[in-house]
């Protein structure tokens, strides 16, 4: 634990020891100040897995799965061929895509573990495998960058510290501190923010960094680059999400363009018939 840690650990509780006739224990002290210090630390993959499972326990009590073994197959079909074409084709517990039957939501989540969402009003925005396979990289490029970790984790360690600090000053020599150390542990608290940023989508800079990303996917799964800007166009006008809209998709299309100025259109035999027949059963 550092000192500066320390010296404002002491600050908080001072009132509360002379208050009490003096009755300072270095030793809670110091369990708060650890429990703080480790909060700080990155997740384990473990860790990432089950925060990952909250946070989809946490979505789908707002959405119901997509009764549609078919579509559903095919979904993780194409997720699991870019996943295996990505900086990290192995996670903790793989990876896992779900489809969500939301037709009148048009979004898609990334959570930690490998935990890949899309809505139905989504899917239905692509006009080919290739579009779709567009909207799952990004995805995908988020797990990969890590950024539903990084994204909340200093908002989590921040309240974090403020409810030890807080419940810790006012009842620091009851025995509920020890249900206090314990909040470094608030799985509950964890997905809630999680799904949060997800919804919303990320900051424009991660945003970014998650579509050059998905780019290197399509390419190293032999997948048409150019449906990438092409299907971000067509969300420009509706947006996505609950409450925001990802970025904005009209920019980062024409960000992706200009990125994809060496590259050579794909067009493979049987994508389209086999993305024509799934969508036609739904």
């Amino acid at each position: 634990m550092s000192k500066k840690l320390l010296t404002l650990l002491m600050f908080m509780f001072f009132p509360v020891v002379f208050a009490q006739g003096f009755s300072l224990d270095f030793g809670k002290i110091v369990e708060v100040g650890k429990n703080i210090s480790k909060a700080r630390k990155s997740f384990s993959e473990e860790e990432r897995y089950y925060i990952g499972r909250g946070s989809g326990a946490s979505l789908l009590a707002n959405y119901h799965l997509l009764n549609q073994k078919q579509l559903q197959h095919y979904v993780s079909a194409i997720g699991q061929t870019l996943a295996m074409a990505s900086a990290r084709p192995e996670l903790y517990a793989g990876y896992h895509f779900i489809v969500l039957d939301a037709p009148e939501r048009v979004n898609a989540y990334a959570v930690p573990g490998g935990f890949i969402f899309i809505t139905t009003g989504l899917i239905a925005k692509a006009a080919n495998e290739d579009e779709l396979a567009a909207i799952l990289a990004h995805e995908i490029s988020h797990i990969v960058l890590d950024h539903p970790i990084s994204s909340i984790k200093k908002q989590y360690t921040d309240k974090l510290t403020k409810d030890i600090l807080s419940e810790a000053g006012e009842q620091f020599v009851s025995a509920d501190v020890k249900k206090v150390v314990n909040l470094a542990g608030g799985l509950d608290m964890i997905s809630g923010l999680v799904v949060d940023h997800a919804a919303k989508g990320y900051s424009r800079s991660k945003e970014k960094e998650a579509d050059m990303e998905a780019i290197h996917i399509l390419r190293t799964a032999g997948y048409d680059t150019y449906a990438f800007p092409k299907i971000l166009s067509k969300l420009s006008a509706i947006g996505t999400g609950q409450s925001g809209t990802h970025g904005n998709p009209q920019e980062r299309a024409r960000a992706v363009a200009k990125k994809l100025r060496n590259d050579k259109p794909l067009s493979i035999a049987g994508r389209d018939d086999r993305f024509i027949d799934v969508m036609s059963k739904l």
